[in-house]
């Protein structure tokens, strides 16, 4: 089975992070963490069929959650207002000292986009999780 067509304008990225792939977890599933580093306005509803809406200034994207497997993977579609869904998925995977989070990003059908500013992105994450408190 194809997953992926080789001409759609996916978005792959992906960084190291010193913080482990439950505390990775918080940080892609907390409305506030999300917060921190996705957009200054974010409301999730964390479960499988939950909705999803992110909004940074005239920004807004809204979606459904597609998958949960805690401290895994969590993937979601979501699309601005006229135009085409994407799929977004992030997997966690543990190494020693850390985590590598990966996005990727799929358009879904011909007017799909894929241009969700993920090294930017993930490069706050980063930020977030290496200064976030210790509870």
């Amino acid at each position: 089975m194809k997953l992926r067509d080789e001409k759609a304008p996916w978005v792959e990225r992906d960084t190291l992070v010193e913080a482990s792939p439950e505390e990775v977890w918080e940080a892609l599933t907390d409305e506030d963490r999300l917060e921190e580093w996705l957009a200054p306005d974010v409301e999730l509803d964390p479960t499988e069929g939950g909705e999803i809406a992110v909004r940074d200034g005239e920004d807004e994207r809204a979606g459904t959650v597609e998958t949960i497997e805690e401290n895994e993977r969590f993937a979601f579609t979501w699309s601005r207002p006229g135009e085409g869904e994407s799929f977004v998925e992030f997997t966690i995977e543990a190494l020693p000292g850390g985590s590598r989070v990966t996005v990727v990003e799929t358009p879904i059908g011909p007017t799909g986009s894929a241009a969700g500013r993920w090294t930017s992105r993930l490069a706050r994450l980063n930020l977030v999780i290496r200064f976030a408190p210790v509870a």
